[in-house]
């Protein structure tokens, strides 16, 4: 990934991402003004923050990115696989709606998701010219989030999978994400004896590579162009979000994706 610091905020690009034709940033924590555990570029609204510092936040996030704030669509993140395209910018008063996926072809529309150790994957379909974000927790990755977000791509915008490219954000990492007995045992009945591949037994419980599974399914799509940014935000808690590491008590940090004219 790239390093990207401007006006005070840090955030990365994919390099397989081509710059001239589509923007986009995975913003870290640096450089906000939220205070105590939400500290500092908290986009979350609904984790205990300050309403004032987290709007302040998507503002300088917006004039970071060079995009205007009236241009962003987002939505009420739900761990489903709900997914949504965008024609236009979300209007000021209109209520989020639930969904875990949104897609535009629209260079008007900023899209824009939230994450805090789920999985954000970024795509963009250079033929057709669309992009997207799905938020891929351990229940949507279950589902097969990301495989649902490439049928929306063929089934709306006519893409080829191939064509597709798919950048996996900084999330927690298999060697940090314990979880249960009966999420192993919901992945088998989903993915067969292949889920094997996702999870490590070891003397402290069983770990689940979420990085791993969203990969597997989006090869299992069709899609052949993959970059994983491979950073754990568990282990960078200094750089990013992390609701398991911090207990339940932290912010959201953004990922925004826009296309070019």
């Amino acid at each position: 990934m790239i390093e990207h610091n401007t006006n005070g905020l840090r955030y990365y690009t994919f390099e397989s991402f081509p710059a001239h034709r589509v923007a986009h940033g995975l913003y870290t924590r640096l450089g906000g003004q939220s205070q105590g555990p939400y500290q500092a570029l908290n986009l979350g609204g609904t984790v205990g923050d300050r309403p004032e510092d987290v709007l302040a936040n998507h503002q300088r996030l917006f004039e970071s990115f060079s995009r205007p704030f009236e241009s962003r669509f987002d939505v009420w993140q739900v761990h489903g696989k709900t997914m949504l395209t965008a024609d236009q910018p979300r209007p000021q008063n209109q209520k989020h709606q639930p969904a875990d996926g949104i897609f535009t072809d629209n260079p008007e529309v900023t899209l824009l998701m939230r994450f805090a150790d789920c999985v954000p994957l970024v795509y963009y379909d250079p033929r057709k010219h669309v992009v997207g974000l799905v938020h891929a927790g351990w229940q949507g990755t279950l589902q097969q989030i990301a495989a649902e977000g490439v049928r929306l791509l063929q089934e709306k915008y006519n893409s080829n999978p191939k064509d597709v490219i798919v950048g996996i954000g900084p999330s927690i990492c298999g060697e940090c994400y314990q979880v249960r007995e009966d999420v192993y045992q919901q992945f088998l009945s989903a993915f067969g004896q292949d889920a094997e591949e996702f999870f490590t037994r070891r003397e402290s419980g069983l770990y689940l590579d979420l990085w791993a599974a969203n990969i597997y399914t989006l090869k299992q799509a069709g899609v052949r162009q993959i970059e994983n940014a491979g950073l754990c935000t568990a282990e960078h808690v200094d750089e990013w979000y992390s609701y398991r590491k911090e207990k339940g008590v932290t912010g959201r940090f953004g990922v925004v994706i826009a296309l070019k004219a």
